[in-house]
């Protein structure tokens, strides 16, 4: 089988890609309305457990003017709601905090730990997410799809128009942490519907020396990209930060 971009298979990701991962996805009707999908079963938002919540940022609405946090809404912690947004394109960005973790030989995970506070520790790894998406209200458009945050690692469009998603197209995307290129990363995409779970995923590609990748999707519908970097913080209490991002899109 060639590689020409992304080769569409059935992949078993990486064991550090079987947590929990970070999504945000949103629409418009009366009121913009936003759901942060912190789990295992995109596109369906799961429950938070209570002692979780805390860790992330209140989800952002991103425009070519201004940047807005929106208000967390109901009883579920995961959804949020703003006013009505003006035609155009935007980003949506959820974040989950730097939080330490470990690992004991038992198996079990402990959160805000490090391996000054248990023993038998196997692993302890500082823990960021990221999501980001690319939404149109009123079929607008905008440049504002390929902007960087430069925070964290994330997925960027080396493109500048929703226009140019399309079933079928070789799309261009970056992958940064903190601003500067990741090279050489694993890079898996799929959408709603493909599998029962994210443990499995429709697309993979791998980042070249300057960080970029492409894509092709072959279906329309919701779908994602998402990496995982993990590097040496020289710590020896916790030696690890992990950095996983998201990207959701609509391909039409």
């Amino acid at each position: 089988m060639k590689k020409i971009g992304v080769v569409v298979l059935v992949t078993t990701l990486a064991s550090s890609l079987f947590a929990h991962d970070l999504w945000v996805w949103g629409t418009q009707d009366k009121k913009l309305n936003v759901d942060m999908i912190y789990g295992h079963h995109f596109p369906a938002p799961e429950k938070i457990a209570d002692e979780r919540v805390s860790l992330f940022e209140p989800v952002k609405v991103i425009g070519e003017k201004e940047t807005l946090s929106l208000k967390q809404v109901g009883e579920e912690a995961y959804h949020y709601e703003g006013d009505k947004l003006s035609k155009g394109a935007y980003l949506l960005n959820a974040y989950y905090k730097a939080t330490p973790w470990i690992k004991t030989a038992n198996g079990e995970w402990a959160m805000g730990k490090t391996r000054k506070d248990a023993k038998d520790v196997e692993l302890c790894l500082i823990a960021t997410m990221q999501g980001k998406a690319l939404i149109s209200v009123d079929g607008g458009d905008g440049k504002i799809i390929s902007k960087t945050l430069d925070r964290g690692l994330e997925i960027t469009p080396m493109f500048d128009s929703l226009k140019d998603i399309k079933e079928g197209k070789l799309l261009k995307f970056k992958l940064t942490l903190n601003g500067k290129a990741v090279k050489q990363a694993e890079v898996f995409g799929s959408y709603g519907g493909y599998a029962s779970n994210d443990m499995a995923s429709a697309a993979f590609a791998k980042t070249d020396l300057n960080g970029e990748f492409e894509f092709r999707p072959l279906k329309k519908g919701l779908w994602y990209l998402k990496s995982v970097v993990k590097n040496p913080t020289n710590d020896k209490d916790c030696e690890t930060y992990q950095d996983k991002t998201t990207l959701i899109f609509e391909v039409k």
